[in-house]
């Protein structure tokens, strides 16, 4: 019984110690996917993983505490770790469930995204779900459009607007297929970027 204690206190020391940018696995064996939360549904401090570091912190603008002026996350957001997307960062996912507190692991299944230009760079939002959560029945985008139109009109709106006007160009919606590709794909890139370090 002791030894089993022990194996399990050094599993949970070692997962509270594992960098949320590296050593956590991106997907489950069950398919879903692994989400650490940098910001919890209806906050508005713009929090972040130092990519050096791996540590969450809370960032700063010339000097400043950075908050959004705007209205509220709409769910939570963070992102997939051991991926990599083309802007460098981990690939970015905003939930359609209730609060997950800050520097907390999630099950999420990603069922689409969405896709913005943000100046001159693409900016893609993955859309995860909760396995168990209010949306549990929904398996993608397109059943969100059709039961739950709303829920994404928010989101569209709220990231086409949180940096002001005309910031975000919403382009398009991804489908689940095109989203998971994009995941593999950023995945990949991650461990390339790994292995030439």
């Amino acid at each position: 019984m002791r030894i089993l204690t022990v194996i399990f206190l050094v599993s949970v020391v070692t997962t509270l110690l594992a960098s949320p940018l590296h050593e956590i696995p991106y997907t489950n064996p069950d398919g879903s996917y692994n989400l650490f939360i940098e910001i919890p549904a209806g906050t508005q401090q713009k929090w972040e993983v130092n990519k050096r570091s791996g540590k969450l912190e809370w960032e700063e603008k010339d000097g400043k505490k950075r908050v959004v002026k705007f209205l509220p996350y709409p769910g939570n957001y963070g992102f997939i770790p051991s991926t990599l997307g083309g802007d460098g960062d981990p690939v970015d996912v905003i939930t359609l469930d209730g609060e997950v507190h800050r520097g907390k692991f999630s099950k999420v299944r990603i069922i689409g995204a969405m896709d913005f230009q943000d100046g001159n760079q693409e900016d893609i939002k993955f859309i995860g779900l909760d396995p168990n959560g209010v949306f549990k029945g929904v398996e993608s985008i397109e059943q969100l459009m059709f039961k739950h139109p709303a829920a994404l009109e928010i989101l569209k709106c709220w990231f086409s607007n949180y940096k002001g006007s005309g910031k975000m160009i919403f382009r398009k919606y991804l489908n689940l297929e095109q989203a998971k590709s994009m995941i593999a794909i950023a995945h990949g890139r991650w461990k390339k970027s790994r292995r030439t370090e």
